[in-house]
């Protein structure tokens, strides 16, 4: 399925973004569609039936703190992609994206820190420290946003994109929907998980998006987004 495609069908079921009160962190400008490709990407998901998004973004964002997109004209920066991935490797980036989000999502800490390479979850990012990388994230997994606001509940990937970047790196740009403790409908992002091939195995080198949304971040920090300092 292109993504073109599926922003028709978000439209067509009315799964605007929806505006977010600020923590005082540097963030994504809000979006409403998701951006039109030309390459071929798995799809690893589908949105819930009857989901629905807000009639009025601007009127949401007043009402009541919410959870907003990335900016769809954000285009992933950093080092130039070679090509898609392929073969085992394309198999292997995928399993490893499935696994963070599935990680985040069943509350798995031990397994979400197993996903990155050693140093790149910067435990100051996280809203709770109990020591190490597994008990902070544990206790931060969920958290509402410090300045109030819904908490995350899961995420859903719909969409992903592998792309190598040379030198056991890759850029797997993932299509997500997030479901918040305060609403029926959801919020749809683009997720940029930028990954290095470390003893046969592909793992993390930065968190995304989708971790600060998981850890109560209501707005993911710019540096998301980015590639890895010195890539």
């Amino acid at each position: 399925m292109k993504l073109g495609a599926i922003a028709a069908a978000l439209a067509a079921l009315g799964l605007a973004g929806c505006g977010g009160s600020g923590d005082g962190k540097t963030s994504a400008s809000v979006g409403t569609t998701v951006p039109p490709t030309t390459s071929t990407a798995s799809v690893q998901g589908k949105l819930p039936p009857g989901a629905v998004g807000p009639v009025d973004t601007a009127e949401e964002a007043t009402e009541g703190p919410a959870a907003t997109e990335a900016s769809p004209e954000s285009q992933a920066v950093g080092p130039q992609a070679t090509g898609e991935l392929e073969g085992a490797d394309r198999s292997a980036a995928v399993a490893t994206v499935r696994s963070y989000v599935a990680a985040l999502d069943g509350r798995d800490a031990a397994r979400v820190c197993a996903l990155f390479e050693p140093g790149a979850l910067p435990l100051g990012d996280l809203p709770k420290r109990r020591g190490g990388c597994r008990a902070s994230l544990r206790a931060s997994i969920g958290s509402s946003p410090a300045g109030g606001g819904p908490a995350w509940r899961r995420t859903e990937i719909f969409e992903t994109k592998p792309e190598a970047l040379g030198d056991d790196r890759a850029r797997v740009t993932t299509t997500v929907t997030h479901h918040f403790s305060d609403r029926k409908y959801v919020s749809v992002e683009d997720d940029v998980i930028y990954l290095q091939r470390a003893g046969g195995r592909w793992l993390l080198a930065k968190p995304s998006a989708t971790l600060y949304r998981a850890v109560g971040y209501s707005q993911p920090p710019l540096r998301a987004f980015s590639p890895p300092a010195g890539w």
